[in-house]
């Protein structure tokens, strides 16, 4: 389904460059995760800890 979304006839094709969404899904995810941290540590939280 998602091949033909893609436009793809066959689906080697699509098959060929799945692997490249997981790996922006993981860079993303990265990239949100150390958001969160640097706003938390802004907020003075620790390892998700509240500051006391």
């Amino acid at each position: 389904m998602i091949g033909k979304l893609l436009g793809h006839t066959q689906v080697q094709t699509t098959a060929r460059y799945a692997h490249l969404a997981r790996d922006t899904k993981k860079v993303s995810a990265a990239r949100i995760g150390d958001s969160i941290d640097r706003d938390l540590e802004a907020d003075g939280e620790v390892a998700g800890q509240p500051a006391a």
